[in-house]
């Protein structure tokens, strides 16, 4: 009778620090912001990916790591952050690129033009084993296979997975939520309104 109650509690508790590291990362990333003039780090530079531009902003490498992706496992090693071991993507911000005069030199996107920042999300999980750094909402792909929208609270219903918004929050939401009946991923209005 308590093993059932126990495994609940071990999957909350791995949700709950799962969360705990995408609040982290989402502070690391506003305070990049306000030492960038206001801007997010470039989504297009293959030099310098997010978890190394973010790296002044945290030490410890295992926040890059979801208790509940068993692909991998996390270590302490100090090595730089874009070949450590991740369980997140960051948001590309491709609608928003995607609206400005062709082509675009540097993709940074500066925080200004997010007008909805409890609705719009920073980083959320990526599925295991996939090695992408951002979410392309573009690429049908990038929706169906690596984005994912269930690692936590096993499979149906209640599944579902973290995410970090704009306004510093971190939280859960349930499976298809992130995508609609508004993307969090866009921050155009006509992103917003769907894939």
């Amino acid at each position: 009778m308590l093993l059932p109650a126990l495994a609940r509690s071990k999957l909350a508790a791995r949700r709950i620090v799962c969360a705990n590291h995408l609040k982290q990362l989402n502070l690391a990333a506003e305070m990049y912001v306000g030492d960038s003039e206001g801007y997010y780090p470039s989504s297009n530079n293959p030099n310098l990916r997010w978890p190394q531009a973010l790296r002044a902003n945290y030490e410890n490498l295992n926040l890059l790591v979801c208790p509940d992706d068993t692909s991998i496992s996390p270590s302490a090693s100090d090595t730089n952050a874009d070949v450590a071991p991740r369980s997140f993507l960051i948001n590309g911000w491709n609608d928003y690129f995607d609206a400005l005069p062709q082509p675009v030199a540097a993709e940074i996107m500066p925080e200004t033009v997010v007008f909805h920042p409890s609705e719009t999300i920073v980083f959320g999980e990526k599925e295991e084993g996939e090695g992408d750094y951002l979410m392309d909402i573009r690429n049908p792909t990038n929706l169906d296979v690596v984005l994912d929208q269930s690692r936590h609270g096993g499979r149906g219903r209640a599944s579902g997975a973290n995410y970090a918004f704009a306004d510093g929050s971190a939280r859960f939401l349930k499976f298809g939520q992130c995508l609609g009946p508004v993307n969090l991923w866009a921050v155009t209005e006509t992103g917003r309104a769907g894939p």
